[in-house]
Protein backbone atom coordinates (compact mmCIF):
# COMPACT_ATOMS: atom_id res chain seq x y z
CA UNK A 1 0.00 0.00 0.00
CA UNK A 2 0.87 3.64 -0.96
CA UNK A 3 -0.54 5.83 1.37
CA UNK A 4 -1.65 9.09 -0.19
CA UNK A 5 -2.98 10.95 3.07
CA UNK A 6 -3.02 9.28 6.29
CA UNK A 7 -6.04 10.64 7.76
CA UNK A 8 -7.94 9.44 4.34
CA UNK A 9 -10.56 6.94 5.12
CA UNK A 10 -9.60 3.16 4.78
CA UNK A 11 -12.21 2.60 2.05
CA UNK A 12 -10.87 5.37 -0.35
CA UNK A 13 -7.35 4.27 0.66
CA UNK A 14 -8.25 1.15 -0.82
CA UNK A 15 -10.15 1.82 -3.76
CA UNK A 16 -6.91 4.35 -4.76
CA UNK A 17 -4.95 1.05 -4.12
CA UNK A 18 -7.42 -0.94 -6.86
CA UNK A 19 -7.06 1.70 -8.88
CA UNK A 20 -3.89 2.30 -9.23
CA UNK A 21 -2.88 -1.26 -9.77
CA UNK A 22 -5.63 -1.58 -12.12
CA UNK A 23 -5.31 1.13 -14.45
CA UNK A 24 -1.31 1.41 -14.22
CA UNK A 25 -0.50 -0.80 -17.28
CA UNK A 26 -3.76 0.45 -19.44
CA UNK A 27 -3.98 2.21 -22.05
CA UNK A 28 -7.43 1.60 -23.59
CA UNK A 29 -9.78 4.34 -22.36
CA UNK A 30 -12.64 1.73 -22.61
CA UNK A 31 -11.05 -0.88 -20.59
CA UNK A 32 -10.11 2.03 -18.04
CA UNK A 33 -13.91 3.15 -17.96
CA UNK A 34 -15.41 -0.12 -17.69
CA UNK A 35 -12.65 -0.69 -14.46
CA UNK A 36 -14.04 2.24 -12.68
CA UNK A 37 -17.91 1.74 -13.17
CA UNK A 38 -17.13 -1.33 -11.73
CA UNK A 39 -15.29 -0.25 -8.85
CA UNK A 40 -16.72 2.88 -7.87
CA UNK A 41 -20.20 2.06 -6.64
CA UNK A 42 -18.97 0.34 -3.81
CA UNK A 43 -17.79 4.03 -2.79
CA UNK A 44 -20.87 5.81 -3.97
CA UNK A 45 -23.06 3.37 -2.00
CA UNK A 46 -21.32 3.65 1.04
CA UNK A 47 -23.84 6.27 3.27
CA UNK A 48 -21.24 6.07 6.05
CA UNK A 49 -18.29 7.30 4.42
CA UNK A 50 -20.08 10.23 3.15
CA UNK A 51 -21.91 11.52 6.86
CA UNK A 52 -17.98 11.14 7.62
CA UNK A 53 -16.79 13.13 5.33
CA UNK A 54 -19.96 15.72 5.25
CA UNK A 55 -18.91 15.85 8.63
CA UNK A 56 -15.21 16.61 8.59
CA UNK A 57 -16.20 19.52 6.17
CA UNK A 58 -18.53 21.08 8.69
CA UNK A 59 -16.42 21.01 11.19
CA UNK A 60 -13.19 22.30 9.25
CA UNK A 61 -11.25 19.02 10.52
CA UNK A 62 -9.15 16.45 9.06
CA UNK A 63 -10.07 14.94 5.82
CA UNK A 64 -11.02 15.93 3.09
CA UNK A 65 -9.42 19.68 2.19
CA UNK A 66 -12.23 21.45 1.66
CA UNK A 67 -10.40 24.58 1.14
CA UNK A 68 -8.48 23.64 -1.62
CA UNK A 69 -8.49 26.09 -5.11
CA UNK A 70 -10.69 24.23 -7.72
CA UNK A 71 -11.85 25.23 -10.66
CA UNK A 72 -15.52 24.64 -9.76
CA UNK A 73 -16.51 25.84 -6.79
CA UNK A 74 -18.15 23.08 -5.39
CA UNK A 75 -15.77 20.81 -6.15
CA UNK A 76 -13.37 18.95 -3.08
CA UNK A 77 -10.37 16.58 -4.16
CA UNK A 78 -10.31 13.62 -2.73
CA UNK A 79 -6.89 11.98 -3.77
CA UNK A 80 -5.26 13.24 -6.83
CA UNK A 81 -2.51 10.16 -7.89
CA UNK A 82 1.36 12.01 -7.62
CA UNK A 83 1.82 10.46 -11.31
CA UNK A 84 -1.35 12.11 -12.79
CA UNK A 85 -3.08 8.50 -13.21
CA UNK A 86 -6.17 9.69 -12.04
CA UNK A 87 -7.80 11.69 -9.77
CA UNK A 88 -11.31 11.08 -7.82
CA UNK A 89 -13.10 14.34 -6.57
CA UNK A 90 -16.29 14.85 -4.43
CA UNK A 91 -18.88 17.59 -5.70
CA UNK A 92 -21.93 19.21 -3.41
CA UNK A 93 -24.67 20.63 -5.55
CA UNK A 94 -27.44 22.70 -4.02
CA UNK A 95 -30.55 22.90 -5.64
CA UNK A 96 -31.01 23.62 -8.75
CA UNK A 97 -27.58 24.23 -9.53
CA UNK A 98 -26.07 23.16 -12.53
CA UNK A 99 -22.32 23.56 -14.02
CA UNK A 100 -21.74 25.86 -17.03
CA UNK A 101 -21.76 23.49 -19.97
CA UNK A 102 -18.13 22.74 -20.43
CA UNK A 103 -15.47 20.19 -21.67
CA UNK A 104 -12.65 18.05 -20.44
CA UNK A 105 -9.35 17.23 -20.63
CA UNK A 106 -9.46 13.68 -19.88
CA UNK A 107 -11.78 11.17 -19.42
CA UNK A 108 -13.94 10.56 -16.40
CA UNK A 109 -16.72 8.03 -14.67
CA UNK A 110 -19.55 10.39 -12.55
CA UNK A 111 -21.38 8.46 -10.34
CA UNK A 112 -24.70 9.69 -7.82
CA UNK A 113 -23.92 9.41 -4.46
CA UNK A 114 -27.21 10.47 -3.27
CA UNK A 115 -30.35 10.32 -5.96
CA UNK A 116 -30.85 13.48 -8.63
CA UNK A 117 -27.92 14.14 -10.38
CA UNK A 118 -28.30 14.99 -13.65
CA UNK A 119 -25.88 14.87 -16.66
CA UNK A 120 -26.17 16.55 -20.30
CA UNK A 121 -24.41 15.37 -22.88
CA UNK A 122 -24.04 17.89 -26.18
CA UNK A 123 -22.83 17.41 -29.48
CA UNK A 124 -20.75 19.80 -31.55
CA UNK A 125 -21.98 21.20 -34.34
CA UNK A 126 -19.52 22.86 -36.15
CA UNK A 127 -15.50 21.86 -36.56
CA UNK A 128 -14.07 24.12 -34.29
CA UNK A 129 -11.58 25.78 -36.76
CA UNK A 130 -13.02 29.45 -35.42
CA UNK A 131 -11.45 30.04 -32.21
CA UNK A 132 -14.30 31.46 -29.83
CA UNK A 133 -17.19 29.66 -31.84
CA UNK A 134 -18.98 26.76 -31.11
CA UNK A 135 -22.66 25.59 -32.07
CA UNK A 136 -23.98 22.69 -29.79
CA UNK A 137 -26.84 20.66 -30.00
CA UNK A 138 -28.25 18.46 -26.96
CA UNK A 139 -27.51 14.36 -27.32
CA UNK A 140 -28.70 12.84 -24.78
CA UNK A 141 -29.48 13.47 -20.92
CA UNK A 142 -29.04 11.08 -17.67
CA UNK A 143 -30.94 11.08 -14.04
CA UNK A 144 -28.88 8.89 -11.92
CA UNK A 145 -29.94 7.57 -9.28
CA UNK A 146 -27.60 6.55 -5.89
CA UNK A 147 -24.83 4.36 -7.13
CA UNK A 148 -25.13 4.58 -11.01
CA UNK A 149 -22.85 6.34 -13.10
CA UNK A 150 -22.14 7.02 -16.95
CA UNK A 151 -19.26 8.40 -17.89
CA UNK A 152 -17.32 11.63 -20.09
CA UNK A 153 -14.92 11.31 -22.64
CA UNK A 154 -11.88 14.38 -23.72
CA UNK A 155 -12.56 17.35 -25.26
CA UNK A 156 -15.74 17.58 -27.69
CA UNK A 157 -16.49 14.26 -26.93
CA UNK A 158 -17.22 14.96 -23.06
CA UNK A 159 -19.32 18.44 -23.61
CA UNK A 160 -21.65 18.34 -20.78
CA UNK A 161 -23.48 20.13 -18.30
CA UNK A 162 -23.59 18.69 -14.46
CA UNK A 163 -25.87 19.41 -11.78
CA UNK A 164 -29.03 19.16 -9.66
CA UNK A 165 -32.47 19.61 -11.31
CA UNK A 166 -34.17 19.07 -7.25
CA UNK A 167 -34.60 21.13 -4.10
CA UNK A 168 -32.88 19.60 -2.23
CA UNK A 169 -29.02 18.96 -1.95
CA UNK A 170 -27.27 16.33 -3.83
CA UNK A 171 -23.60 14.29 -3.87
CA UNK A 172 -21.49 13.34 -6.74
CA UNK A 173 -18.42 11.76 -7.06
CA UNK A 174 -16.16 11.64 -10.30
CA UNK A 175 -13.40 9.83 -11.28
CA UNK A 176 -10.84 11.50 -13.88
CA UNK A 177 -8.25 9.43 -15.88
CA UNK A 178 -4.73 11.08 -17.05
CA UNK A 179 -5.05 14.72 -17.58
CA UNK A 180 -4.17 15.58 -21.55
CA UNK A 181 -1.71 18.64 -22.11
CA UNK A 182 -4.03 20.95 -23.08
CA UNK A 183 -4.06 23.38 -19.67
CA UNK A 184 -7.71 24.68 -20.02
CA UNK A 185 -11.21 23.77 -20.25
CA UNK A 186 -13.39 25.31 -22.73
CA UNK A 187 -16.71 27.44 -21.21
CA UNK A 188 -20.05 26.84 -23.94
CA UNK A 189 -22.39 29.76 -24.15
CA UNK A 190 -24.97 27.46 -26.16
CA UNK A 191 -27.06 30.54 -27.02
CA UNK A 192 -24.60 32.82 -28.39
CA UNK A 193 -22.99 29.63 -29.94
CA UNK A 194 -19.41 31.41 -28.16
CA UNK A 195 -16.27 29.34 -26.44
CA UNK A 196 -14.22 30.66 -23.93
CA UNK A 197 -11.17 29.03 -22.22
CA UNK A 198 -10.73 28.25 -18.24
CA UNK A 199 -7.76 27.54 -17.06
CA UNK A 200 -6.94 26.19 -13.12
CA UNK A 201 -6.88 29.19 -10.47
CA UNK A 202 -3.11 29.13 -10.28
CA UNK A 203 -2.60 29.48 -14.01
CA UNK A 204 -5.46 31.70 -14.37
CA UNK A 205 -3.29 34.15 -12.36
CA UNK A 206 -0.17 33.46 -13.63
CA UNK A 207 -1.54 34.44 -17.17
CA UNK A 208 -3.38 37.64 -15.93
CA UNK A 209 -0.11 38.84 -14.06
CA UNK A 210 1.87 38.17 -16.89
CA UNK A 211 -0.60 40.44 -19.11
CA UNK A 212 -1.02 43.42 -16.39
CA UNK A 213 3.04 42.97 -16.33
CA UNK A 214 3.13 43.96 -20.07
CA UNK A 215 0.79 46.84 -19.24
CA UNK A 216 3.05 48.50 -16.70
CA UNK A 217 5.72 47.82 -18.11
CA UNK A 218 5.00 50.48 -21.42
CA UNK A 219 4.38 53.05 -18.96
CA UNK A 220 8.20 52.72 -17.44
Amino acid sequence: MNPVNRTMPSEIQDFYDRCTTGLANQDDTQACISFVKAELPRLLLNKALFVGLMENIVNRQGYPDAMRPTVFDNEIPLFVHPDGLFSLRLYLWGPEEFTYPHDHNSWGVLGAVSPGFEVINYRREDDGSREGFAQLSESERFLLGAGETCHTLPFNDGIHITGNPDDSAVLSLNFYGRVLPRGYLYRFNIHKQRAYRVYPPRRKKELLAGQALEFLRRGL
